[in-house]
């Protein structure tokens, strides 16, 4: 405890700098799963068809445009690919080295940072090529700013805060909506309090629309779209366990009294908003929600703990710092196993010794992605059709009523599917499939036919 104290300035850095190693420790795994699989297939194309494809699909342009360029620069490798993600997550614990611990205090900071990296799923997505982890970034930003800016009145505050939100927005569609939150308490707030500062949230409400516009369009275009097709068919029990146990946390911190000031508020509302929002789409509307989409406000979660916990006891502070280093270390411990999982490399080297160069794979779903990545000049044939398929320009995409006659007599041919998708009826009418293997990628697993004409 006295090296502690004698350090005690220095320990936000090497926390920062502890919890930034963790991550790009994880960012030499060779492993990627289908959406992973998009993203890197996605980023060879030309930044204008980048953004067609993406118009198909339900994503905003800012993350795909921002990773061609960086691996423009830097090689396209998946290690590249994962380190800017990386970076997304030392953004992320920056913010506790610069503007939390200037406004909040030391101790905010080191919550903030150790919270950060106790979440499993903010270190997962921090080698994920996805935009999650710039979402958390550009979301918990908007959410300091805004905060700042109803503290302190000052401009600046005001500007970075909108800046922020149009990254966030920019980047995810529930980074919208969690800025759509913040931009929402921030005009509700200032209304109340003060209608100078009200007329500055105005201006940010234009600003923030004028920003958004070139997209908005598209993105009612996509959604539209996506209320017919969306992959979603229920509600998914995750997300239910998930915002049910924020709310028992919200009420649990809201129960100190110390604790019902509008920073924690404003933390609560933007966290528990989003879910609320999208549990109920879900149910009254259309599936459109899971808990992966949560972890947009991730950080202003690690906000809202870092607040919650200022006024608690010396004995109980003391607690949850030592538990939360525990979390962190048992965090990088689970997810490194996880990343670093042997199951993927052993498949192929099995699968080398079997495949020929002239070898076709079918696909009956999402699998596809996978194994054109790590099979580029083989032929690849998925048996369904999506707009935004076209990212993928070494799969060949035919009516499942074909294949029989696309697939001949000759060469060896392979069917890769989801362990939990069913062998198709038009599969098993045209081929006699025998299960030769199976691997673990990501959170699926997967299965290896061998396919024999009838």
């Amino acid at each position: 405890m006295e090296f502690i104290k004698k350090h005690r300035a220095k320990l936000p850095y090497a926390i920062f700098a502890v919890l930034g190693l963790f991550s790009l420790c994880l960012a030499f795994s060779g492993d990627l799963w289908f959406d992973e699989a998009y993203t890197v297939s996605l980023i060879r194309h030309d930044f204008g068809e980048v953004v067609d494809i993406l118009k198909t699909d339900m994503h905003p342009p800012l993350y795909f445009l921002s990773l061609k360029l960086f691996c423009s620069v830097f090689g396209y490798s998946l290690a590249v690919t994962k380190i800017f993600s990386a970076l997304g997550y030392l953004a992320t614990l920056s913010l506790g080295l610069t503007i939390v611990k200037k406004h909040y205090g030391a101790r905010s900071s080191i919550v903030y940072m150790l919270t950060v990296g106790a979440i499993p799923m903010a270190l997962y997505f921090s080698v994920q090529q996805r935009s999650y982890q710039w979402c958390i970034f550009f979301v918990t930003l908007c959410f300091l700013k805004a905060l700042l800016f109803l503290e302190t009145r000052k401009p600046t505050h005001c500007v970075l805060f909108v800046i922020a939100g149009l990254g966030a927005a920019y980047n995810h569609i529930y980074a919208l909506l969690a800025v759509g939150v913040v931009f929402a308490f921030v005009n509700v707030y200032a209304l109340a309090k003060d209608r100078k500062l009200f007329k500055f949230a105005l201006i940010s409400d234009a600003a923030m629309i004028a920003g958004f516009s070139p997209w908005l369009i598209q993105l009612l275009d996509q959604t539209k779209a996506a209320s017919g097709s969306f992959w979603l068919t229920g509600v998914e029990p995750l997300s239910v366990i998930v915002f049910a146990s924020g709310l028992a946390f919200s009420a649990l911190i809201l129960a100190k009294k110390e604790n019902r000031r509008p920073a924690v508020v404003f933390a609560i509302v933007c966290v528990l908003s989003v879910q609320a929002i999208g549990l109920f789409v879900t149910v009254f509307i259309r599936p459109f929600y899971i808990a992966r989409y949560c972890v947009v406000t991730l950080g202003v979660f690690a906000l809202l703990i870092a607040f919650g916990v200022r006024d608690v006891k010396k004995g109980l502070k003391k607690f949850v710092l030592i538990l939360l280093c525990v979390l962190n270390v048992a965090c990088f411990a689970v997810t490194a196993t996880f990343e670093y999982s042997a199951s993927m490399s052993s498949f192929f080297d099995r699968l080398d010794k079997r495949l020929g160069a002239n070898d076709t794979f079918v696909y009956c779903d999402s699998s596809f992605g996978i194994m054109s990545y790590y099979y580029p000049e083989h032929e690849h044939i998925c048996t369904y059709n999506e707009a935004w398929f076209a990212a993928f320009d070494n799969v060949e995409c035919i009516e499942k009523d074909e294949v029989g006659e696309k697939v001949g007599f000759g060469d060896p041919v392979w069917l890769v599917k989801n362990a939990q998708t069913r062998l198709p009826d038009y599969i098993k009418s045209s081929f006699t499939a025998e299960k030769v293997d199976s691997f673990r990628c990501d959170f699926n697993y997967f299965e290896l036919y061998s396919l024999s004409k009838r």
